[in-house]
């Protein structure tokens, strides 16, 4: 039986922050999460156990959806970039999902800004990416 999500706040944040966590219940209801599609909310419950395999579900999410947001959150539960070949099929599957914020943001992180401005120009003249004050 999977295990449900919490009902209310507070029990969500005494789950999440107990002392020993509850590492068998947090991973159930993260892998219902993910189930459900709900990626972004079972992150909160990721973070505290960082699960070696729902990370790879998350990761293998991100490249299927082009999503730059779900793999520079697995490069942050693993404490480590991405290899070039992953941001690459984010950045192809982002495109071809017409998901052209998430191109964008794929491409900088390639360092292909040349790239990455053509497609904010062309599909989403709008966004804005976050420059650091002074760069």
């Amino acid at each position: 039986m999977a295990a449900k999500e919490p009902r209310h706040p507070l029990e969500k944040r005494e789950l999440l922050h107990r002392e020993p966590p509850d590492t068998a219940r947090i991973d159930g209801v993260a892998s219902a999460l993910l189930d459900a599609g709900r990626f972004g909310e079972a992150l909160d419950y990721v973070e505290v156990t960082r699960n070696a395999k729902l990370i790879e579900r998350i990761e293998a999410e991100s490249v299927k959806r082009g999503s730059a947001f779900l793999l520079q959150a697995v490069e942050r539960l693993r404490g480590t970039k991405a290899d070039t070949a992953r941001w690459t099929e984010v950045a192809t599957s982002a495109l071809a999902n017409e998901r052209y914020v998430d191109a964008v943001r794929a491409y900088a992180s390639l360092g292909d800004e040349a790239r990455a401005e053509e497609i904010r120009v062309r599909h989403c003249p709008d966004y804005e990416p976050f420059k650091p004050l002074g760069k």
